[in-house]
């Protein structure tokens, strides 16, 4: 049986998906915000004074995983594409000792990303801005890995929402193109 009007409208409705997930991405949202002071306690490193509070921002780094989400169909099935580590902002990253989590980012990663962010070291305790050369950079990216290790990444699942909308808003031209299909198939 064809349903040619039926994967007309799930083609649009995948379209719709993509486009709202890449919304949701973007939008300024409350996301936590940690802060600490952080004391060697033999080989590893324990936060002291945690302080932690909210912030707003969105979920987009370098914006490729934006580019990347595109509505997929395949027959009355629809969902999103994405690069591989938009599984990784859904599922966040766990603290270490929580379900075997605990891992910091690759340090080349870690490094591409905070030039294309434009950070910069700055002094802990003045919060004066640093030169900028590899020695500073790589203890600035210890840091940050330091932090991720302990605290983890919040999750956020940029496409539940879209997914609940699209469904919402194409379930019944979807039921009426499958209706139609069938009346089309059975007046043959």
């Amino acid at each position: 049986m064809k349903y040619k009007l039926t994967e007309a409208v799930v083609s649009r409705a995948a379209d719709y998906f993509a486009s709202q997930a890449k919304l949701e991405l973007q939008a300024k949202r409350p996301r936590m915000k940690i802060r600490a002071n952080w004391k060697k306690v033999g080989s590893g490193w324990q936060p002291i004074n945690v302080r932690k509070g909210t912030m707003r921002s969105n979920f987009v780094a370098s914006g490729n995983l934006v580019r990347s989400l595109q509505g997929w169909t395949q027959g009355l099935e629809f969902g999103v594409e994405m690069d591989w580590y938009g599984q990784m902002v859904i599922n966040g990253r766990q603290p270490e000792g929580k379900n075997k989590g605990g891992k910091g980012i690759p340090v080349d990663k870690m490094s591409q990303w905070a030039k294309m962010k434009g950070l910069k070291p700055r002094d802990v305790k003045t919060g004066q801005l640093l030169k900028n050369n590899s020695e500073n950079r790589k203890a600035m990216n210890f840091m940050m890995n330091r932090k991720i290790k302990h605290f983890g990444i919040e999750p956020f699942d940029f496409i539940k929402m879209p997914r609940r909308v699209t469904l919402d808003k194409y379930r019944d031209e979807i039921a009426a193109a499958v209706r139609q299909d069938i009346k089309n198939q059975i007046l043959k």
